[in-house]
């Protein structure tokens, strides 16, 4: 993943649920591919789901996640590391990218 595709996909994150945002067919892609990243991460690994929407939806500061979490720091980079992956790979299914 490069940086570019790490700061789109941060972007694409931070802006989603905003009003009017997926009107373009571009964020329409991204939706689908963030709407698919919750949906798998809800059936298969809910402390990354919960890191998700606390991280991207509500931005809560890093020590609130980890403590609300009962993680580290390292787990939570990993895991931050994890979601912008997935979400990219399914935003270049897409062709968001």
């Amino acid at each position: 993943m490069t940086q570019e595709q790490r700061n789109l996909t941060r972007n694409a994150l931070r802006r989603y649920g905003e009003r009017h945002w997926a009107r373009t067919p571009e964020n329409r892609r991204w939706q689908s591919a963030i709407d698919e990243g919750i949906d798998y991460y809800q059936a298969h690994d809910p402390m990354r789901a919960d890191l998700l929407r606390m991280r991207f939806f509500e931005q809560r500061p890093e020590d609130e996640i980890l403590e609300q979490l009962h993680i580290g720091r390292t787990t939570y980079q990993k895991a931050l590391q994890d979601l912008l992956s997935t979400i990219a790979v399914y935003a270049a299914q897409r062709g968001a990218f």
